[in-house]
């Protein structure tokens, strides 16, 4: 949600005071957000990829796993037979993006099948995939940035926004009341990337309070 989502808009100093006055009543919430994306080559090959995440969120949290398919026994097998090497697929493993003591982001990965928690410095947050950015994190997108858009239609807590500039087209449907979008949609001459959010019935314990007992490593620890 991380790299598209996160790159579609930037932030304005008057929509940082509107989400920081809404965090105070934010309620938490459970998603499950479904990545699109379709692209035409030079080449004249069209390629398409798809993957869900699902994204549990509470006012100084948000954690966000990949949805993966089930493992066969040989796949554990192969995986616990990988944990001798020096490996960590950033890609699929869970990510916790939190705040400091002085509201500042900080970012750990855990790792899949394993009981590890790897805190991540912030001279490492390129590397994992992390801008640093709490409000896209929190918000899934920069939740200022709809104010560059032109609201339309309205309906309950929804509300559309949509950009149109250099080529590029840009569609935000917002929900006012939980504070995420519902709907992201970009594309431009050669790709299109479509984004959708669904709400799920709260989880019974959020797994940042589950990390008990987890062994805890730097995300340098993995690095040659």
């Amino acid at each position: 949600m991380r790299g598209a989502m996160h790159k579609t808009m930037k932030l304005t100093l008057a929509g940082v005071a509107l989400l920081a006055a809404s965090w105070a009543c934010a309620q938490d919430v459970e998603l499950l957000v479904k990545h699109t994306a379709m692209s035409s080559g030079a080449d004249g090959i069209k390629r398409s990829t798809e993957f869900s995440e699902r994204v549990s969120r509470s006012k100084d949290n948000v954690w966000v796993s990949r949805v993966l398919p089930a493992r066969s026994h040989a796949d554990h097998d192969h995986a616990k037979g990988d944990k001798a090497h020096k490996h960590i697929d950033v890609a699929t493993a869970s990510r916790w993006i939190s705040k400091d003591a002085a509201g500042n982001a900080q970012i750990s990965l855990v790792p899949n099948d394993e009981k590890v928690l790897v805190n991540v410095s912030k001279t490492d947050w390129e590397n994992v995939g992390f801008d640093g950015s709490w409000d896209a994190a929190w918000g899934l997108i920069d939740p200022a940035s709809i104010k560059r858009m032109k609201a339309g239609a309205v309906a309950g807590d929804l509300t559309t926004y949509t950009l149109a500039e250099k080529g590029r087209n840009v569609k935000v449907v917002w929900n006012t009341k939980l504070l995420i979008p519902v709907l992201v949609e970009s594309s431009d001459a050669s790709s299109r990337r479509q984004t959708t959010v669904q709400v799920l019935q709260a989880a019974s314990a959020r797994p940042w309070d589950q990390l008990r007992g987890f062994e805890k490593k730097d995300y340098s620890d993995y690095l040659d």
